[in-house]
């Protein structure tokens, strides 16, 4: 199977937890097909995305990590669903990795409550607007103003941001998040699929990357593009007649 990467800056996407419940539905077209590749017989469990284990990845030999580099921890699910004993497990092997830098990310944030995080992971969480009324039909996952709300009261100095797929939003709103979140880095980018998501024009994110970016956050964009709605404007006979 082919290899993908969500983060540029992760090293490795390690496993030893799989699947999901929340069904987003940019979800099938990404994550869901990379696991159906193997096929049902490697794993009839991460073929269908459900939640499991894999003990036997809870050994396999971890790389080095570089200035803002990482280990994806649990990249193909979400550690929301991981049981509370197993997830113990992962966080004993972590801590005999000091020097390494690992990113565990949930679409659940109060989640990472259950424990007290070495300092060595990064905490993410995904919140692609402030608007919940855009998230209808989008998501089983907490609305994104619950996820702020909860990301907030988690007590952790390693925090991330994942706006991607990025929706419409407020910049006001968004930029007075960030500063209360005060995460170390913050992901932005468009939907990579055609999933034709309620997307901000083009023109908004990059005036809010310029916003978090003069405020000091790290912005990392990834696919920066017009959203699908521009696109169709621009190759309307109205836009080429202007």
């Amino acid at each position: 199977m082919k290899k993908t990467n969500m983060y540029p800056l992760s090293v490795k996407q390690w496993n030893p937890f799989c699947g999901c419940m929340h069904k987003c539905i940019y979800c099938e077209s990404s994550f869901q097909r990379q696991l159906k590749r193997w096929g049902k017989e490697k794993c009839s469990l991460c073929y269908e995305y459900k939640p499991h284990a894999h003990p036997e990845r809870l050994s396999q030999p971890l790389p080095r990590t570089g200035y803002m580099q990482f280990i994806f921890t649990i990249s193909n699910g979400d550690v929301a669903f991981c049981p509370t004993d197993y997830l113990g497990k992962i966080l004993e092997r972590i801590e005999r990795e000091p020097n390494k830098t690992f990113l565990m990310q949930s679409k659940n944030p109060q989640t990472f409550n259950r424990f007290k995080f070495p300092e060595n992971v990064i905490l993410g969480t995904t919140i692609e607007t402030n608007r919940n009324e855009l998230y209808e039909n989008i998501s089983n996952a907490p609305l994104p103003s619950q996820r702020f709300q909860d990301f907030l009261q988690v007590k952790h100095k390693r925090k991330m941001w994942t706006m991607e797929p990025v929706m419409d939003f407020d910049i006001d709103i968004i930029v007075s998040w960030a500063k209360m979140l005060n995460p170390c880095m913050i992901w932005l980018g468009y939907d990579s699929k055609q999933n034709y998501l309620p997307e901000p024009e083009l023109n908004k994110v990059k005036i809010l990357s310029w916003k978090l970016s003069e405020l000091g956050y790290v912005v990392i964009m990834k696919t920066i593009r017009k959203s699908w709605w521009e696109n169709q404007l621009c190759s309307s006979d109205f836009c080429h007649n202007r």
